[in-house]
């Protein structure tokens, strides 16, 4: 699977890069603006200007640099990409990891549970609620992760943002969320020896000293919560080089929390505007879903303006599902090349509802790769690679297909500003914005997700199977 080509530094990005002092700083940009490029650049300039100080001081100690995406597959991509940018540099320490690798190293796992035994407790604590099941969930997810273990009682009078305006979640339903959910959760866990992974980044906060990181880069900080944040910042150097790289416009996760709650006085904040990874046709596909969402104030809309390149409107193919995989390696045939290009199919839900695909691309003889929470880059052959579309959060493709979006597999309340929509749409304009030259949906004319009816009239051509 083909890495990003080598680029060089823009003059938007040069002023980034130009800037090495300590402190916090974050870097905005809506998709395709260079945010993963920028953030492996200033790791090479922030590193070498280390270096450089190092072997003038005459300092024995090495420069230590961290390196944290949100998710596996996005860390292998990086983890290729950082190492290309500081290979075998002496007298520097790199890690590349996910949050939770990195964390698990440094306190353990001992009695840490995945979402599979957390969620079915939380979700029968939460059954007398007058709430949807699955968004009291992710909000019990979002108070433990923004709020400080002492400090819970906050959620019930903090202003309330990045859930969506609905369901309504008034003060008396927070107290009722605190005492009858997360109190007897959490003396649940206790009970049982269990540790989740907001645990895991409370315990990093409290770990003893350990040798301390000078240059941290963050990306997709959007989907970081608060802990995990003041979870890195109690093990940085006191002249340390810490870059988060976000648009909040992406996030997928219920993770908003400002940066002062999280102990973070920024530096300097730098937003990139240029859009260098879509064509004018992807980013207006794009825009339409996310148009009219809140952005939070490091948000970014696609911007098809900031574009410079043209290119062939985006496709929505309409029939069944077979027809929409024929149709899919028609153009893999016809208008792709695969010894040069990168094509990625995308589901929200993946795993087995990529059998059929993989069947029929088999019986084509091409080859493909599976992404979703590989900790590796794939380094064979294969131009197809197979992803969820939340483990797609930070790549890109030449040719974006996301066939099956039928209501089945993206289920919402109906209620105006319904959270779990909102995550939605920003879910599958992200995945939109992962393409650099071709998007194509697919969705069965009986039964289409309701996302479709988002698309702006004259972004795409409709396609009859």
């Amino acid at each position: 699977m083909r890495l990003l080509t080598h680029v060089e530094a823009t003059p938007e990005q040069m002023r980034i890069l130009a800037d090495t002092r300590p402190g916090f700083h974050l870097v905005r940009g809506a998709a395709g603006s260079g945010k993963t490029t920028t953030a492996l650049l200033r790791l090479r300039q922030l590193c070498a200007t280390r270096l450089s100080r190092r072997e003038r001081l005459q300092v024995d100690e090495p420069v230590r640099v961290l390196v944290l995406t949100y998710n596996k597959t996005l860390q292998g991509y990086v983890a290729e990409l950082a190492r290309q940018q500081v290979q075998g540099a002496a007298g520097l320490i790199l890690r590349v990891a996910t949050f939770g690798k990195w964390a698990v190293d440094m306190v353990g796992n001992d009695g840490l549970v995945d979402r599979e035994r957390t969620v079915p407790t939380i979700r029968r604590l939460a059954a007398q609620l007058p709430l949807p099941t699955e968004f009291l969930i992710e909000e019990v997810e979002y108070l433990a992760g923004r709020f400080r273990a002492d400090d819970l009682d906050a959620y019930i009078s903090a202003r309330r943002e990045g859930r969506g305006q609905s369901p309504r979640v008034d003060r008396a339903l927070r107290k009722r969320i605190l005492s009858e959910v997360v109190e007897p959760y959490e003396a649940i866990k206790i009970e049982r020896g269990w540790k989740d992974w907001n645990d895991l980044a409370l315990e990093v906060q409290k770990a003893p000293f350990q040798p301390s990181w000078d240059v941290v880069i963050i990306d997709e900080a959007q989907d970081f919560s608060a802990n995990q944040v003041r979870a890195v910042s109690a093990h940085l150097s006191a002249d340390h080089s810490t870059t988060f790289v976000m648009d909040a416009t992406q996030r997928i996760y219920p993770r908003f929390f400002t940066w002062a709650e999280a102990g973070v006085d920024l530096t300097n904040t730098y937003v990139l505007r240029s859009n260098h990874r879509n064509t004018r046709q992807i980013a207006a596909l794009a825009r339409g879903l996310v148009e009219g969402l809140p952005t939070e104030d490091d948000g970014a809309l696609p911007d098809f303006s900031a574009c410079d390149r043209e290119g062939a409107l985006p496709a929505v193919a309409v029939g069944r599902f077979s027809d929409q995989v024929g149709y899919a390696i028609h153009k893999l045939r016809s208008d792709v090349d695969l010894t040069s290009e990168s094509v990625a199919f995308l589901h929200p839900k993946g795993g087995g509802w990529f059998d059929y695909l993989r069947t029929r691309l088999a019986a084509e003889g091409i080859e493909w790769c599976e992404l979703t929470r590989a900790s590796g880059w794939p380094t064979g052959p294969e131009a197809v690679a197979l992803c969820t579309v939340h483990s797609a959060k930070g790549l890109e493709f030449d040719h974006v297909f996301m066939l099956g979006l039928n209501q089945q597999v993206t289920p919402h309340g109906n209620e105006e500003g319904d959270g779990t929509l909102d995550m939605l749409r920003r879910l599958l304009a992200m995945g939109v914005g992962r393409a650099r030259k071709t998007v194509t949906f697919g969705y069965k004319a009986d039964d289409p997700s309701t996302l479709i009816d988002l698309l702006a009239e004259g972004t795409y051509e409709e396609v009859e199977l």
